[in-house]
């Protein structure tokens, strides 16, 4: 099972000396870019049903909902921490286990970029 989630994620060359870095560049970094529809689908799912109108705020005001809800709404942070630690091996969740809350962090910046970069694919 393992071999079979690791064929499937896009490669990125990317390295650091760091540990938690390279974990970032190897694992968290790929998974995002393969679930980033899904991402997508759930935050304007979340929106839907919170009464947020998403698809008319400008930009400003937009990266201010995603800064929100990323760090406030338990609910859609779980979520979305789980779209992603359910795509990680189980040698690679044995990291994840050890830097939970700094690679939960790391998940929700980027989760968050994402979104922002992808405003105008929103609808």
């Amino acid at each position: 099972m393992d071999s079979l989630k690791l064929s499937i994620r896009p490669v990125l060359n990317l390295s650091s000396e760091i540990p938690i870095e390279g974990f970032q560049n190897k694992t968290v970094r790929p998974v995002l870019k393969l679930q980033h529809d899904l991402i997508l689908k759930v935050f304007t799912f979340f929106c839907l049903k919170q009464k947020i109108d998403i698809l008319n705020l400008e930009k400003s005001k937009f990266n201010k909902v995603i800064n929100t809800v990323t760090k406030k709404n338990i609910a859609l942070r779980n979520q979305f921490i789980g779209l992603t630690v359910g795509q990680f091996t189980i040698t690679e969740f044995e990291f994840y286990k050890e830097n939970d809350s700094e690679i939960n962090k790391r998940i929700l910046t980027m989760i968050g970029q994402r979104i922002k970069d992808s405003q105008s694919k929103i609808q």
